[in-house]
C-alpha cells in the first residue's frame, strides 16, 4: 500500500510536462542511492536496487535518471553542492567548514560511498570519466576559497593553491580511511579536527 501511494502521489509529475517534480521524493531517491552505493559499490548499484531501497518503481526513476552512471553522478554532486556556499569572508572558518563537510561525506553511509568510489573510479573507466568531474568540482572549491584568502590578504604570495587544497582534501580522507568501517564521528568532533587541520595547515599557508 505504502508503495502504491508514494506511487500515485509521484503520477503527476512525472507525466505532467513542464511541472515541477517532488524534490522530498528526489531527497529520498539520492538517500536510497547512498545507501545501496555505499553497500555494495559499483557492481552492486541499479536503478532497480535504488527503487527497491527508496520504496518506489523503477518507472519513478527513469523518469528522472537514464542509467546507473546517471543516478550515480547526481547522488555524488547533489552532496557537495553546499561546498559552493562556503565564503564567510575569514581563511580559517571556510577551511575549517570545508574540511567538516568534506569529511562529513567521506565518512556517510560507515564510509562506503567513499571506499568505494576510490576502487570503482580506478577499475572502470567509463565511470571515472563521468563521475571525475563531478569530483574535480570539490577540488575546485577548495581552490576558490584559497584564492579568495590570497584576494583579501590571509594567504601569502607563492603559495600554491592546488597543492594546499590537495593537502587538505588528503588529510580528510585520510583521517575517513583510519576508521573503522562503521565507525562515526559526531558533528562536534568532525567539525575540530577540521579546524585542527586549518590551523596546520594555515601554519603553512598564511601571510
Amino acid at each position: 500500500m505504502q508503495r502504491a501511494n508514494a506511487e500515485a502521489e509521484l503520477r503527476p509529475q512525472v507525466r505532467g510536462r513542464g511541472r515541477p517534480r517532488n524534490p522530498d521524493f528526489e531527497a529520498r531517491i539520492l538517500a536510497a542511492a547512498a545507501k545501496v552505493y555505499g553497500a555494495a559499490g559499483w557492481s552492486g548499484f541499479s536503478l532497480d536496487a535504488v527503487a527497491r531501497a527508496a520504496n518506489v518503481g523503477k518507472s519513478t526513476i527513469y523518469a528522472r535518471w537514464t542509467s546507473a552512471e546517471d543516478l550515480l553522478s547526481a547522488m555524488i554532486e547533489v552532496r557537495w553542492q553546499a561546498l559552493s556556499m562556503i565564503d564567510t569572508g575569514k581563511l580559517r572558518e571556510d577551511l575549517t567548514a570545508f574540511g567538516a563537510l568534506v569529511l562529513a561525506r567521506y565518512l556517510e553511509t560507515g564510509g562506503g560511498v567513499a571506499r568505494h568510489l576510490r576502487r570503482d573510479l580506478a577499475g572502470h573507466p567509463e565511470l571515472a570519466a563521468r563521475i571525475g568531474p563531478v569530483l574535480g568540482a570539490v577540488t575546485a572549491q577548495a581552490i576558490a576559497i584559497l584564492r579568495r584568502g590570497r584576494a583579501r590578504g590571509q594567504l601569502r604570495e607563492g603559495v600554491s593553491t592546488a597543492l594546499a587544497s590537495d593537502m587538505l582534501l588528503s588529510a580528510m580522507e585520510s583521517h575517513a580511511g583510519r576508521l573503522a568501517p562503521g565507525e562515526t564521528m559526531s558533528e562536534a568532533a568532525i567539525t575540530a579536527y577540521a579546524g585542527r587541520v586549518a590551523d596546520l595547515l594555515l601554519g603553512g599557508i598564511a601571510a
